[in-house]
C-alpha cells in the first residue's frame, strides 16, 4: 500500500512498489548486511529491524544478551524514556534510553519535540560544536566519507547487479588511527 509522505496520508487507497536494498559488506573479520526500505520512514505498517551481532553478545531491535564473563549471560531490554504518555504533562519528546541501570542515550536537546532523526542531527551538531571549542571529535570527517562511499558502493552494486570491491580512499589512514 502506499505510504504516508511529507504531505500527509494518502489521498486514496493505491497498491505503491516498494524498493529494498539488500547489501552485504565483507570487511575481512566481519561481515555487514544492509537492509533497507525508503519508505520505512513513513509507513505506518514498515517496521525498523536492528542486529548487531559481537563475539561477546548481540543486540536484536530493543533486547541485548552478552556475557559479562565466560559463565555469565546477561539479558537486557534497552527502554525509551519519553514524556507525555500515560497522563505525562510534561511536553511531547524523547529523554532517552535506558538498559538495566545505565542510561545508554540522554537526549541533549530536551525539551524540543523532535524526531528520532531530528535529534540524532542536533545532537551530532552540539557535538562538534563542543569539538570545535577543544572538545572531543564526535564524528570525523573520515568516518562521514567512508560512510558515503560505502553508500554509494551499495547503490552502485544494487544498480548494476554485480558485486562491487572498495578501494582504498584518502581518508583511510585517518580512520586507523
Amino acid at each position: 500500500m502506499q505510504s504516508p509522505g511529507r504531505d500527509g496520508p494518502p489521498r486514496a487507497e493505491k497498491i505503491a512498489e516498494s524498493d529494498q536494498l539488500l547489501a552485504t559488506f565483507d570487511f575481512g573479520d566481519r561481515l555487514g548486511i544492509l537492509d533497507f526500505t525508503p519508505d520505512q520512514y513513513f509507513s505506518w505498517i514498515r517496521g525498523q529491524r536492528l542486529l548487531l551481532r559481537g563475539d561477546r553478545g548481540e543486540i536484536i531491535d530493543d533486547q541485548a544478551a552478552y556475557l559479562q564473563d565466560y559463565l555469565t549471560p546477561i539479558k537486557v531490554t534497552f527502554t525509551r524514556h519519553s514524556a507525555g504518555l500515560e497522563g505525562n504533562l510534561e511536553g511531547n519528546y524523547l529523554k532517552g534510553i535506558q538498559a538495566g541501570e545505565q542510561w545508554w542515550y540522554r537526549n541533549p536537546t530536551l525539551p524540543a519535540e523532535l524526531t528520532d532523526d531530528e535529534i540524532a542531527v542536533a545532537d551530532l551538531l552540539l557535538r562538534m560544536a563542543e569539538y570545535v571549542r577543544g572538545g572531543e571529535e564526535a564524528y570525523s570527517l573520515a568516518e562521514a566519507c567512508q560512510d558515503r562511499y560505502l553508500d554509494i558502493l551499495a547503490a552502485q552494486a544494487a544498480d548494476t547487479g554485480q558485486p562491487v570491491h572498495s578501494q582504498p580512499q584518502p581518508w583511510s589512514n585517518a580512520l586507523s588511527m
